[in-house]
């Protein structure tokens, strides 16, 4: 069974870090896992949230160019937790450093928004799908239920079956994928892993360089619970600043294929 890590980049998601952690905890997966949660300079209790999962004393604590290593081995069988806390600089950054920490140690890293929930089993579903062709297949992604917070709604949404021609489109790809580690590593850029110069569609761009060298394989099952709670990145970032990073994913791609 391939090294699972999953990543939860946290930036003032103190509503709701602990059920992120608690989701990603409670996987059905039976091989090895680390859960690295990557604080982005949160201003609120978030990362206190985050330190309650480590057990004392720590095994690995550290200090190294202004970030905070906590690393504990062996509290849940055969999962490692670890928090790494950082100063604000977004998404992209965050994890970017949690896939560097982690990368002696995965094969594969599943993406987990701090406010979303895994399901128990979605870690083992696309696992299973990716290992059928890890040199081959880059990224396994799945539909996905939203929960709006407002109105106490859950909708089912339906993702479609991948093409290339769709993902040029339209990105058909849910951010809260499975990501083969070599697919990272033949498609890392200098501005890292995930862009880190884009605020928005950095998960997009990062689709768009992988789907050129890999497979990408879509779960017709629902897999995780995406909160809508008025605070996420589509409706706080203002839309000249979406428009501008769409272009950028599509300005790249053009160059590369030059």
């Amino acid at each position: 069974m391939q090294r699972v890590t999953i990543l939860i980049a946290c930036y003032n998601d103190e509503d709701y870090i602990d059920n992120a952690i608690e989701s990603a905890l409670n996987q059905d997966y039976e091989g090895p896992m680390t859960i690295c949660v990557i604080d982005d300079g949160s201003s609120d209790r978030s990362l206190e949230i985050a330190k309650t999962y480590l057990s004392k004393p720590l095994f690995d604590t550290y200090y190294d160019n202004d970030v905070w290593f906590q690393q504990n081995r062996g509290r849940f069988g055969n999962t490692k937790y670890v928090v790494i806390t950082k100063p604000n600089g977004g998404p992209s950054d965050a994890r970017n450093l949690g896939i560097g920490y982690t990368w002696s140690d995965t094969d594969i890293y599943a993406v987990l928004d701090a406010d979303d929930q895994m399901y128990e089993d979605k870690i083992s579903v696309c696992e299973k799908v990716m290992s059928s062709d890890m040199d081959s297949i880059g990224v396994v992604y799945a539909d996905y239920d939203t929960f709006h917070t407002e109105t106490n709604k859950t909708i089912r949404e339906f993702k479609e079956p991948y093409s290339r021609r769709r993902l040029v489109e339209e990105c058909v790809v849910h951010s809260g994928s499975l990501i083969n580690r070599n697919a990272l590593d033949s498609t890392c850029e200098e501005t890292g892993f995930y862009d880190v110069t884009m605020r928005t569609c950095e998960d997009y761009d990062l689709w768009m360089r992988i789907s050129e060298k890999f497979i990408l394989v879509h779960v017709p099952k629902s897999l995780t619970l995406v909160r809508v709670t008025g605070d996420n990145s589509s409706f706080v970032v203002n839309q000249e600043v979406w428009q501008k990073n769409w272009a950028r994913v599509m300005e790249k791609m053009q160059d590369r294929l030059q």
